[in-house]
């Protein structure tokens, strides 16, 4: 996994966290620029990438945003930490393309449950990669791929995941709670606006076809009829 971080006391916080405290469970690689981590993540992708919002140069929206374009990483598992911390700016970090968020400050115990789920729900959409056909929409999640109308459509790996739960469970209302469990994991004070901002964010990506047919029943979750 990868950090990107250039803020001198967080770089040496995640130093700290990744090569003195759990070595044993993460094999990470520290840089402080958006340059040099997508340079280096192109040669070698790995699993997870922990980035700051606010990064010189290459910003960290900017970042997520060429590492979803490019075949090689577009399935990387990646948490965007930053200082902001109105709900908004979750929405904006999910929007550019980031599986979760986490707002500065914050306990080293909750990055570590962060991306424990991280991994094992990126583990599992990869387990679950069979493709899926309806008419005029194809998904094969193992190569990371949304055709919809013959146009091929990016999806983050969240995204790809609730769809594959929404194509697996058509006609079914899921709670959001049972999404929230499946894809993410662990307790959070704005978990509610993380999944409507990923949910939201499909919705757009399917068009008005087949994001009309994922409708919100308020208050309680969300169906898809296809």
């Amino acid at each position: 996994m990868l950090a990107v971080e250039d803020d001198g006391a967080m770089f040496r916080f995640y130093a700290d966290f990744f090569e003195r405290l759990h070595r044993d469970e993460f094999d990470a690689r520290l840089v402080t620029a958006g340059e040099e981590a997508l340079d280096a993540l192109r040669a070698a992708p790995g699993d997870l990438v922990v980035l700051d919002w606010a990064l010189p140069g290459l910003s960290g929206a900017t970042l997520v945003r060429a590492l979803r374009a490019d075949p090689r990483t577009r399935t990387l598992g990646v948490l965007m930490v930053t200082a902001r911390s109105d709900p908004a700016d979750a929405v904006l970090a999910l929007d550019a393309g980031a599986d979760d968020y986490l707002a500065k400050p914050f306990d080293a115990r909750v990055l570590l449950a962060r991306l424990r789920s991280l991994a094992r729900r990126r583990a599992l959409s990869l387990d679950r990669a069979v493709a899926r056909r309806w008419p005029g929409l194809e998904l094969d999640a193992a190569a990371g791929r949304l055709t919809v109308g013959g146009r091929p459509v990016p999806l983050t790996p969240k995204e790809m995941s609730l769809l594959t739960i929404f194509l697996d469970r058509p006609n079914i209302l899921h709670t959001r709670e049972f999404l929230w469990r499946e894809l993410w994991g662990y307790e959070s004070d704005g978990w509610a606006h993380v999944l409507h901002a990923t949910i939201s964010s499909l919705r757009r990506k399917l068009g008005a076809r087949w994001g009309g047919r994922l409708s919100v029943q308020k208050g309680v979750g969300y169906l898809f009829e296809p």
